[in-house]
């Protein structure tokens, strides 16, 4: 797995929506720290250290990937090991406006979604079929250690109207799917082709009815 990356953090005595607007005007979000046998720790963390932290090259969003947090002014706990359990954005600007630290065991196998990422290019993509990805991610269950930060899922095989199952990924021994092994990742499916309906035919406008002064003439006619 990748290097464990280290987030600094403050603990905070204060909570609420005034304390959050004011930490987040100082350029520091909310945060909180909590596990199995932990409790519940408020925290501060700095937004752009922590973004930093998330968005480097290859690492994804930072969530489901094993960190180490280090309360600065709280020397009575150890650094922890832990992972993001839930960002929460802003859902216009998409900025972080909280996060919650979950304190996991290095002895202990968790359960986490790991993501797929699709390689290769497929025959059937190349002969007109659409690739469809059905599957964003699996769970599986290891060590916090092993997580692996993705799994790639080959589709230079997949001519039109085949898939790759969960089956068919090659996974290490150590590490348990927690999926159902026939549910389907990825498909080349077959165009859509639309047929075009043909025209209607032109309606034939009916004449205008014969004018009143039209018909009192062909009466006239009639009667002489």
């Amino acid at each position: 797995m990748n290097d464990t990356m280290i987030i600094k953090a403050q603990s905070r005595d204060k909570t609420g929506k005034n304390p959050a607007y004011r930490l987040r005007v100082k350029g520091l979000i909310p945060a909180v720290l909590y596990g199995h046998n932990f409790p519940p720790i408020p925290l501060s963390i700095n937004v752009a250290a922590l973004n930093a932290i998330l968005q480097p090259t290859g690492r994804g969003t930072g969530e489901h990937v094993l960190h180490k947090i280090a309360i600065e002014d709280r020397t009575d706990i150890p650094v922890k090991e832990i992972m993001i359990k839930e960002l929460q954005r802003d859902p216009v600007t998409q900025k972080i406006l909280h996060v919650d630290f979950y304190t996991v065991r290095m002895d202990e196998k968790i359960i986490v979604p790991v993501r797929l990422t699709i390689t290769g290019k497929a025959p059937g993509v190349q002969k007109g079929g659409i690739l469809q990805q059905i599957l964003r991610e699996i769970k599986i269950k290891c060590f916090p250690a092993d997580i692996p930060p993705s799994f790639d899922v080959d589709v230079s095989t997949l001519e039109i109207g085949q898939s790759l199952h969960v089956s068919d990924l090659a996974i290490p021994g150590h590490l348990e799917i927690h999926e159902d092994l026939s549910a389907p990742m990825v498909s080349v499916i077959a165009p859509t082709v639309v047929k075009e309906e043909a025209p209607a035919p032109e309606e034939v406008a009916e004449a205008p009815a014969p004018a009143a002064a039209d018909k009192k003439s062909a009466d006239k006619k009639e009667s002489e």
